[in-house]
């Protein structure tokens, strides 16, 4: 149940963060992605599980301030934690920091092109523009630069919870 809590104050916190003082925080007018930050801290802390739960309920929530259409986010979180807690776990005997920032990196510039992606085919105008390519750029070394608070946040949240033992990858063949 404090697990619960807690993840509540997180997403909670990291959402007001997003949308009252990043959106006026912005550089170059592009602003970090600090709740798909949270889904990748998450999932790379205590699996895809978890990673997905918590990212369905943060994009749900950022979707409810978004003009986009409902769950768009929250799909693009839950497939980005995914895929992140997967990889973490297949690294989970290498814990470098490096490593870790560079698939935070890959996630969020991942996570931004997913969700514009979507959101075309989806029929959400506006979304695709010329600054594509800048707004990758930007919001994804932006969020990756906060990732240590954030980090320190999901930790925080996870308490004493251990991350799940990954499962073995079992190669099965085929006659």
């Amino acid at each position: 149940m404090v697990l619960y809590v807690r993840f509540t104050v997180v997403v909670v916190l990291v959402l007001v963060l997003q949308v009252e003082l990043f959106s006026e925080l912005r550089l170059w007018g592009v602003m970090p992605e600090l709740l798909m930050g949270t889904t990748v801290a998450t999932a790379w802390a205590a699996g895809p599980d978890r990673g997905a739960v918590v990212g369905f309920v943060a994009g749900l929530l950022y979707d409810l301030y978004l003009p986009t259409p409902l769950a768009l986010s929250a799909l693009t979180y839950v497939l980005v934690a995914y895929g992140v807690g997967n990889v973490s776990a297949a690294l989970a005997s290498s814990g470098e920091r490096r490593l870790r920032q560079l698939v935070t990196l890959c996630a969020v510039a991942a996570g931004i092109m997913l969700f514009v992606t979507l959101g075309e085919l989806l029929g959400q105008p506006n979304l695709y523009t010329d600054r594509l390519v800048t707004i990758v750029i930007v919001a994804t070394l932006y969020t990756t630069l906060l990732m240590t608070p954030i980090r320190r946040l999901v930790l925080w949240a996870l308490g004493d919870e251990k991350r799940p033992a990954p499962k073995p990858l079992r190669l099965e063949v085929v006659e």
